[in-house]
């Protein structure tokens, strides 16, 4: 079963930034003077199968495996978001 293990975001030239927060993987490309793609398109997460996947696809991982969301709050709308794996 495929889930998803941290989030990820990508630059515009394709490389994958992984990190805790979405907005720790911002600040690493930052630092590195990556450029990042358009906001619907460069957030994801990475999967256990070592798979980049978009909020969406990572939101249906997660149901599929059951997976209830650790924001006391629970899942928001049709994404995932980084406070819902821990």
């Amino acid at each position: 079963m495929e889930i998803c293990i941290c989030s990820a975001v990508k630059s515009k030239d394709g490389q994958v930034i992984i990190g805790h927060r979405h907005g720790d993987c911002i600040q690493t490309m930052i630092r590195m003077k990556l450029e990042v793609s358009p906001l619907a398109e460069s957030q994801g997460f990475i999967t256990s199968k070592n798979r980049y996947v978009t909020r969406e696809e990572g939101r249906i991982l997660q149901d599929f495996a059951g997976i209830k969301s650790a924001d006391p709050e629970g899942y928001r709308g049709k994404t995932l978001f980084s406070e819902d794996l821990y």
